[in-house]
């Protein structure tokens, strides 16, 4: 009796283990990708914010310099035009009446509205979009900028639900930075970081 005992109780573990496993195992995976996915976004917010500052400070990002050097700072993340992230750069600037005015602009249908006066992408444009809208390419000149003529009578180059975020005095240019790393290494997982089939982040800097 007591050999078939023990025998029950060795077929009772067994059973109990797999049914542990059957849970701890999904849980491990889930905290890989949590720390990995968190170690990343963190990254990704660092260099944005960094990326941003240099915008803000002059530095154009069409020269083949600038992209190379936000290339080497956002490695880990494949910033080539099929790769697996996406940075957006705009300079937003409020219209005011006097501004309209000084470029005889008439009629000034976006006067006392946030606009893109610039737009420069790097990475791969299909992954996402910026938050605030994008302008038509036959808007931008080689180096990304907008000609007045344009931003201040143009629907389509209204920066959507950007007066939300800040109040401009006229003159006043905001810098943005909007970058989306995706992740599809991690994608097995299906663990959710974002909407995109890939998983990934979106993260932005203003300055």
């Amino acid at each position: 009796m007591a050999r078939l005992r023990d025998k029950r109780q060795r077929g009772s573990t067994m059973i109990e283990f797999a049914l542990v496993m059957v849970c701890a195992i999904p849980l491990f995976f889930g905290t890989v990708a949590i720390g990995i996915g968190l170690r990343r976004a963190d990254e990704a917010v660092q260099v944005t914010r960094d990326i941003a500052h240099m915008y803000a400070t002059g530095l154009d990002f069409t020269s083949t310099d600038a992209q190379q050097l936000v290339t080497s700072l956002t490695t880990g993340f494949d910033l080539s035009s099929t790769g697996n992230s996406l940075m957006i750069f705009s300079q937003i600037s409020t219209v005011f009446t006097a501004d309209c005015t000084a470029a005889s602009i008439s009629p000034c249908t976006n006067a006392g509205k946030p606009v893109f006066v610039q737009r420069v992408t790097i990475g791969n444009t299909s992954l996402n979009t910026s938050a605030f809208g994008t302008p038509g390419s036959t808007y931008l000149n080689s180096l990304g900028n907008i000609a007045a003529s344009n931003y201040m009578t143009q629907s389509s180059l209204v920066a959507n639900n950007f007066s939300s975020l800040l109040t401009q005095n006229d003159g006043d240019i905001a810098y943005v930075v909007e970058g989306y790393f995706s992740m599809p290494d991690l994608s097995f997982l299906n663990y959710g970081f974002s909407s995109s089939a890939t998983g990934g982040f979106y993260v932005r800097a203003i300055f």
